[in-house]
């Protein structure tokens, strides 16, 4: 009884490959991935926005400086300059680490806005030395001002913008007894 069987009469399926492997879904790999390069455009987008007042106030003390040194009129440039700096610290540094709110930054005058430049760069530039222009500059008579000495004030200006954090850090504030609330037993 020994039969031989044609296995090639058999009604077999040959052999089936897998298919290729698809690229979706990706592995947990990549999603890790995809959301650290996310995250990492959020920070950056958010550090490039908060840092838009200082870029502004240094391009329009640059076109200043360059005007200045084309000649223009110091007085007319020292006004600006004293606007391009009063405009940052209304916009940007005024706040919990300025001491100031933004709408008290425009009622400093005199020695007060002087002082206030300093503190937020621990130098006295501006009260005791150079940056004293700054009072009377902008008030001055066309031509009564040296283009070397507008100059100057323009680059300590410029100095101390670029000193400038790019953003205001906010200090934490107390915690108030009347907004603890106690916990509820559940």
């Amino acid at each position: 009884m020994n039969q031989t069987v044609d296995y090639t009469q058999l009604p077999l399926r040959d052999i089936h490959l897998p298919g290729s492997i698809g690229w979706w879904p990706p592995a947990p790999g990549w999603w890790l991935l995809a959301a650290l390069v996310l995250a990492g455009f959020i920070v950056y987008g958010l550090y490039y926005y908060r840092g838009r007042h200082k870029r502004a106030a240094l391009r329009a003390l640059t076109r200043v400086r360059a005007a200045l040194e084309q000649g223009a009129e110091p007085v007319a440039c020292l006004q600006q300059v004293s606007t391009i700096l009063r405009r940052f610290a209304m916009t940007s540094v005024a706040g919990p680490s300025g001491g100031l709110a933004p709408d008290e930054v425009p009622g400093l005058i005199g020695q007060q806005w002087l002082e206030y430049l300093d503190g937020r760069w621990q130098r006295t530039e501006f009260t005791a030395g150079l940056g004293r222009q700054l009072l009377e500059a902008p008030y001055a008579r066309p031509n009564s001002i040296e283009r070397t000495a507008a100059l100057q004030l323009a680059s300590l200006c410029t100095e101390w913008l670029a000193a400038q954090p790019t953003t205001a850090s906010k200090k934490p504030e107390p915690l108030k007894a009347a907004t603890l609330k106690p916990a509820r037993a559940a």
